[in-house]
């Protein structure tokens, strides 16, 4: 699906390959002018992801505004390129608060006061006005703690306090929470300006992540967070320059693969794909979710996540299920009815490789159920429609689909040049 998105034209993005899985894929997609699919690299010894950066989205005002003047020159109407440019001024400006205040509960473990969230928007807006920083030229995390350490008169209205000494004590444990994002394992990735940013000529995106420790899962939320509102930005960029006639429109494929390390990495992310679930027809945006059950949507942290996730299925146009056990179908069936030839299929496909070989000792018999998958186009009972995925000669060639590198000595044999043991 990913090869046949870039085939029609579409551009796949992974915004935050777990496993470093969409890694060979994406670098092999290549346009006849000879672009090649965009991988980035985020973690630890990789790249730096600026979180006040406003992205695609932040670099296409500069480019509607230079039409605006160019429309204004020429005495056209230019009110609703005007309109454009003010609400993407402040939907850059909204998810950049969004994404300082979404690090910063990380960093806490709790919600910030809402008067916390009004010093970073303000404080923005300001360092903008002043005119050191823009969209174009984003600030890093470091100026915007040193704007709030040194505060000013502005600042100190939209506190409401006395004076200085009050507005210090006031900011002080904002300031501590944003410190702790410029050092330690988050500021390795958060503290410096964005090493990569995401390409929309490229045929194909991925955002690996695979370089974060399992650990590190503050980390991985945060990064997570980053890199869905970097990729949203950027769709939402490509629709803003093509309604303004300023670039063509482009359609997107956004993959969420391994579902459950996602969701469950931190606030917001669940909120994040369902603001995906809902709108993606109108974004232009279509969304593969991978997981490998359906329990792994009913152990997110709250109750109010878990019914959330749960609707992901109800609302999903195609429902593609592999090899199942006959536990998971049950769970299933609150939402799509399988036949029992159906049932029967797909629990059979869940059975493992057999034991015995074939009698080319080398090699064992594949597992019943590889590249097996019944297509639920519908909710109403009408039948699925099985399918059986067979790699191109090409695939299998380039190994693109590859995801047991660990094992491929153990599965190929013994390496070449090795002694075999007595």
């Amino acid at each position: 699906q990913f090869i046949g998105a870039v085939a029609q034209g579409h551009v796949p993005i992974v915004a935050g390959d777990i496993k470093g899985e969409y890694v060979a894929v994406t670098d092999a997609m290549v346009t006849p002018a000879g672009k090649r699919g965009q991988v980035i690299r985020l973690g630890h010894g990789h790249g730096h992801l600026n979180p006040l950066a406003a992205g695609a989205l932040g670099e296409a005002i500069p480019v509607m505004q230079a039409h605006l003047d160019e429309l204004r020159d020429r005495g056209e109407d230019s009110t609703r390129l005007a309109e454009a440019i003010t609400e993407t001024e402040e939907s850059v400006h909204s998810r950049q608060v969004t994404m300082v205040v979404a690090l910063a509960e990380l960093i806490r473990g709790r919600p910030l006061a809402d008067f916390e969230g009004l010093v970073i928007s303000t404080s923005l807006r300001e360092m903008r006005q002043g005119g050191k920083f823009s969209f174009a030229s984003p600030p890093l995390l470091r100026d915007l703690i040193d704007y709030i350490r040194s505060g000013n008169a502005d600042l100190r209205r939209a506190l409401f306090v006395a004076d200085e000494a009050e507005y210090r004590r006031t900011v002080r444990t904002l300031v501590q929470t944003l410190e702790s994002l410029t050092d330690g394992v988050m500021g390795q990735v958060f503290a410096e300006h964005t090493t990569t940013k995401i390409d929309l000529d490229a045929p194909a995106i991925c955002i690996d992540v695979s370089a974060i420790a399992r650990g590190d899962q503050s980390l991985k939320a945060g990064v997570l967070l980053a890199c869905w509102s970097d990729a949203y930005g950027a769709m939402e960029a490509a629709h803003v320059l093509a309604d303004c006639g300023l670039a063509p429109q482009r359609y997107f494929l956004a993959i969420l693969d391994e579902m459950w390390a996602t969701l469950g990495a931190g606030a917001g992310m669940v909120q994040r794909v369902d603001e995906l679930t809902r709108l993606n027809r109108t974004d232009g945006t279509g969304l593969l979710m991978i997981t490998h059950t359906g329990r792994d949507l009913e152990t997110l942290p709250n109750e109010v996540d878990v019914k959330t996730a749960m609707g992901f299925i109800e609302r999903a146009g195609m429902v593609i299920c592999g090899g199942l056990p006959a536990g998971e179908l049950e769970r299933l069936k609150g939402v799509l009815q399988f036949t029992d030839a159906e049932a029967a299929m797909i629990t059979a496909w869940s059975k493992g490789a057999p034991i015995e070989r074939t009698e080319a000792r080398e090699r064992k018999k594949p597992p019943l159920g590889r590249g097996k998958f019944m297509l639920k186009s519908s909710k109403d009972g009408t039948a699925g429609i099985p399918v059986q995925v067979l790699l191109t000669a090409t695939e299998r060639e380039t190994n693109i689909h590859d995801t047991n590198v660990r094992f491929r000595e153990l599965l190929d044999g013994v390496p070449s040049g090795q002694a075999v043991p007595a």
